[in-house]
């Protein structure tokens, strides 16, 4: 399979997941197939129509974060919930996400399996689809491996491997193509030109800013700074974040230089997307932190990936950076990802009453330097 055929097939798989579709993940290592349902879509004949097709009664998949906020200790991985029978639909919805007023079941049977394992891969992809990491799977019992193919055929089921969920990210990434470059005249400065990379696969697009006067990276560290979309912060100017600011502020410093590059990312809500922040959001409302609340939906923290960003780079030809950033991981993750970040320089952020407890949360547990 080439990458094309590989992204444009687990695009095909999240649509599938987002419409409240099922569709099959394959492991041939271990020789297991299961289907795989969301979670936050199912209703009260979702487990008896898994159940008639897989000839197997489906379990309840959450990631490591889901298990540590609904008490399932020392879970080193994700787990798999056996279904108790007498559970009800709220019930089942419990243990896969917060719902205000529903006490969680007792929960009898909890399997942890390895980051590496199918579960894992499940997790992945309903993750890369933007939703909650939970799910219902159930083993396909009654089909071989080397039927599968077209069992799912038949059943017109999206049949991907695990191997493909665990690559798409990278693969993705590396299909960016530069689809059109156009000068924009800012209020901080006419001299910008804006560049937009489109997948081959036609997913999800990114943008750049390039700034000065011959919009040429003269310097041999190019300024740059990567930001993440907030339709919030960025669109809306909301004061629960700082990332208006912080987006406004690289725009200045960079007008002022008459050079730089600003990389914005699609990853809405650090990659979780905007209606899963604003679940948080509610959550927060209710007394939690960004990362209580971001844990008690079954995310990490920060989900975001920068292997775009370091293909835009590459685009550019830019290898040698001084990145405009309060957080000390993201000059490690470019680090990591083989660019040369030559020089951290910090942003001014004055804090307002709606985001003091935000920055300070920021500051203590992801460790940004304010």
């Amino acid at each position: 399979m080439n990458n094309i055929t590989l992204t444009v097939k687990i695009e095909r798989a999240i649509s599938e997941l987002r419409r409240g579709g099922k569709l099959v993940v394959s492991d041939h290592n271990s020789g297991i197939s299961v289907l795989l349902f969301a979670a936050e879509l199912i209703d009260d004949k979702t487990i008896e129509q898994l159940s008639n097709l897989a000839l197997s009664r489906p379990n309840i998949i959450i990631s490591k974060n889901r298990c540590n906020a609904i008490g399932i200790k020392n879970a080193s991985g994700p787990c798999s919930v056996l279904i108790n029978n007498t559970w009800t639909l709220n019930d089942l919805l419990s243990i896969c996400m917060p719902l205000t007023g529903h006490l969680i079941p007792k929960i009898e049977g909890a399997l942890t399996e390895s980051n590496e394992g199918i579960v894992s891969s499940c997790i992945l992809l309903l993750r890369q689809s933007r939703l909650l990491p939970a799910g219902l799977m159930t083993i396909i019992s009654n089909v071989s491996m080397e039927n599968i193919n077209k069992w799912a055929f038949n059943k017109n089921l999206i049949n991907v491997d695990v191997s493909d969920i665990r690559s798409y990210e990278k693969i993705k990434a590396n299909n960016l193509n530069m689809a059109v470059k156009v000068k924009v005249p800012l209020s901080y400065t006419e001299n910008c030109e804006i560049i937009v990379f489109r997948p081959k696969d036609g997913g999800n697009e990114h943008f750049c800013l390039v700034f000065g006067k011959n919009r040429t990276l003269t310097k041999k560290n190019a300024l740059l700074r990567i930001h993440s979309q907030c339709i919030t912060g960025d669109v809306l100017d909301s004061l629960k974040c700082d990332c208006g600011q912080q987006l406004k502020e690289s725009i200045k410093i960079m007008a002022e230089a008459d050079e730089g590059v600003l990389i914005y990312l699609a990853q809405e809500g650090r990659d979780i997307g905007l209606l899963n922040k604003l679940r948080a959001y509610s959550l927060q409302d209710n007394g939690m932190d960004t990362v209580e609340a971001n844990e008690d939906l079954g995310f990490n923290d920060d989900e975001r990936l920068y292997y775009p960003a370091k293909e835009i780079l590459s685009q550019l030809n830019i290898k040698n950076v001084e990145l405009i950033t309060n957080n000390p991981k993201k000059v490690e993750h470019l680090k990591n990802l083989g660019i040369n970040v030559t020089k951290r320089i910090p942003i001014k952020i004055n804090p307002n009453k709606y985001n003091e407890k935000y920055l300070e949360t920021k500051k203590k547990k992801s460790g940004h330097i304010l």
